[in-house]
């Protein structure tokens, strides 16, 4: 799939047009994140079901003791935003993570797993499956 700089590949509601990364997100939140993280910081994808294991591990401990992961999830989607000069749609990160937070990690998977995959490289490949 090919992509512009400055634009999202997926919508914030594309939450079921990849049943794959949608189940993860439910599931696993704080893995999807991790894997986002490992992503973003590398361009690689991880070989880990985990990604980047701090962001996982914090996500996962921060939204277990006070219920606020969001706050961890919306800093890995400014990175993501940043790093892709993408739009900040369909609003701020914060609101969107907190309201909707696993239609936001979902379409930040997938955003993540689209440019990974475009920019090559056999452990992109791999992820993408």
């Amino acid at each position: 799939m090919a992509y512009k700089e400055g634009e999202w590949t997926v919508g914030p509601w594309d939450c079921c047009s990849d049943p794959g990364a949608g189940c993860l997100v439910c599931c696993c939140a704080p893995c999807a994140l991790g894997q986002i993280k490992e992503m973003v910081t590398t361009g690689n994808a991880s070989p880990s079901f985990t990604g980047d294991m701090e962001t996982c591990c914090l996500y996962w401990l921060v939204q277990g003791c006070t219920g606020c992961g969001f706050l961890i999830s919306m800093g890995v989607r400014t990175e993501l935003r940043n790093k892709y000069k993408l739009p900040e749609k369909p609003c701020g990160d914060c609101l969107f993570h907190c309201c909707c937070g696993c239609c936001a990690i979902t379409q930040d998977l997938k955003e993540a797993r689209i440019r990974v995959v475009n920019a090559g490289g056999p452990e992109a490949t791999e992820m993408a499956r």
